[in-house]
């Protein structure tokens, strides 16, 4: 920790957040939570951001944005009520906001959208490793792929879905394939379907690492080999209850990590209790042609997460 946030403790860094916790409905400011522990604002704020890694005033404007996306789906509370609320002096300031972090606009949660995305409140940890101290400041929320660590990106309660019967299983087949231990992400149309823009599934498609295709093949009880694709590429299909799977491997690129090349341009998706890997639909949208069938579904979906 820097040499400034040294009089903060870690202790009193959490003690802040369980301030801010146990206020976030009133009008809470950096200058008010130093007051309270008798701190000067830079000291704190300079802490917080080194221990929690984001501003004071990003942590309490998740934390309501959050909250308001679990009571506006949960609750017959209306939008503009919610506003004043969670502290926005102005339903379309809300609006503006709530967009901006979940992805799309508090309309679309009452209707065919009931996904909110959601940030918990955060628990500091000190881990003690090796010979020589090394301490180690954690912030437990965040969720890992890879050497990445991210938080997922939107929440899937398959029970909520249209497509139930596919959630079900793109659920169930993805527990296993982790409780197995095989890397993978969510590849193809498939992706498309993962980040909840539901659409008809006649396959759901995965990618996994060049290396991992006997594994794959002893997973889902297959032994012909996978058939070669142009540009460094291997598929196979299988089944997996009814649903076709198909199941592609891409060479990795020259010097790069077998981990980055599997995980590069890759969303978290939280999928009821599992959080799954799946690939971007910024990389779709820069990629597929203009003219593709889900084209404008998700451009139109991207255009209402930065709005």
């Amino acid at each position: 920790m820097a040499q400034g946030c040294m009089s903060f403790s870690l202790e009193k860094v959490q003690a802040a957040i369980d301030y801010i916790e146990e206020n976030l409905l009133t009008d809470i400011t950096p200058d008010k939570i130093a007051a309270h522990f008798f701190v000067s604002v830079p000291t704190l704020a300079t802490a917080f951001k080194v221990v929690c890694g984001m501003t004071i005033m990003e942590y309490v404007r998740n934390r309501r944005l959050s909250l308001a996306g679990e009571e506006l789906r949960d609750s017959d509370s209306s939008i503009i009520s919610l506003a004043y609320k969670y502290s926005y002096e102005t339903p379309e300031a809300f609006t503006k906001a709530f967009t901006r972090f979940h992805g799309f606009p508090p309309s679309f949660v009452r209707r065919a959208f009931p996904i909110t995305k959601q940030f918990q409140p955060m628990r500091v940890t000190i881990t003690v490793q090796g010979g020589w101290v090394n301490i180690v400041e954690e912030s437990t929320g965040s969720l890992l792929t890879g050497k990445e660590t991210k938080e997922a990106c939107c929440k899937i309660e398959t029970e909520k879905m249209c497509y139930r019967k596919e959630w079900n299983i793109l659920y169930s087949l993805v527990r296993e394939l982790q409780n197995s231990k095989i890397e993978f992400k969510v590849d193809g149309k498939t992706m498309i379907f993962a980040h909840g823009l539901e659409l008809p599934l006649d396959k759901i498609c995965l990618t996994f690492k060049w290396n991992d295709e006997e594994t794959v093949k002893k997973f889902f009880g297959r032994d012909a080999e996978a058939k070669e694709g142009a540009d460094g590429f291997k598929y196979f299909d299988a089944t997996y209850r009814e649903k076709k799977i198909r199941c592609m491997f891409y060479r990795e690129g020259q010097g790069m990590d077998t981990d980055d090349f599997l995980y590069r341009n890759t969303d978290l998706v939280q999928i009821n209790d599992v959080t799954v890997p799946v690939q971007s639909l910024e990389f779709y949208y820069k990629n597929a042609e203009k003219d593709s069938a889900h084209y404008k579904k998700v451009e139109e979906w991207l255009h209402a997460r930065v709005q």
